[in-house]
């Protein structure tokens, strides 16, 4: 077992890992943590509606401890067709983990072949991805809060609920 953890180690500190989302649970649960409450974002060559949802999922995280700026290293932003059948609109990994387990980089995709051309379709998922990006897990309607308006509900799309909630607010500070 003490051998598991030194080779774990090693690994992470020689090269990146790359790491998709974990199954959702009840409640809101953590994700991977940012390795600090700034955050460079990139994006440059995405389509209008990747700009989209870029631009609204970086407003919700300003909204919390989090501050984002313009630029690399924190969150790469990507929209392509990636197939119907790649089973997901967006999807967020974190590409490179720090020795204390937050996330240094994470790359967020929004998969064009799946998302409808509407703008407040591409808001919820750049909304949910970027909720990601601040720790947040999925949200279920069995969890212990039981308002619908979370971006972060994996079991329906609520796109009149566009935005981080007060729980999900607190929950992303309670880190920083």
């Amino acid at each position: 077992m003490k051998m598991r953890r030194i080779a774990a180690s090693f690994v992470l500190a020689m090269g990146s890992v790359s790491v998709l989302s974990q199954p959702a649970t009840a409640g809101h649960g953590t994700w991977y943590v940012p390795d600090n409450a700034n955050q460079y974002i990139s994006g440059s060559s995405l389509t209008s509606f990747g700009v989209i949802a870029r631009d609204h999922g970086k407003n919700q995280l300003e909204r919390s401890d989090i501050t984002t700026y313009w630029g690399s290293n924190d969150i790469d932003v990507r929209d392509a067709y990636y197939g119907d059948d790649a089973g997901f609109l967006g999807q967020t990994s974190c590409t490179v983990q720090t020795l204390t387990g937050r996330c240094d980089v994470y790359v967020v995709k929004f998969n064009e072949s799946s998302i409808p051309p509407y703008n407040s379709m591409w808001q919820y998922t750049g909304c949910h991805e970027f909720g990601h990006t601040g720790s947040l897990n999925h949200r279920y309607s069995g969890s212990s809060d039981s308002d619908n308006n979370s971006c972060m509900r994996e079991d329906h799309w609520n796109v009149s609920g566009s935005s981080l909630d007060g729980h999900d607010i607190n929950a992303i500070n309670a880190h920083f």
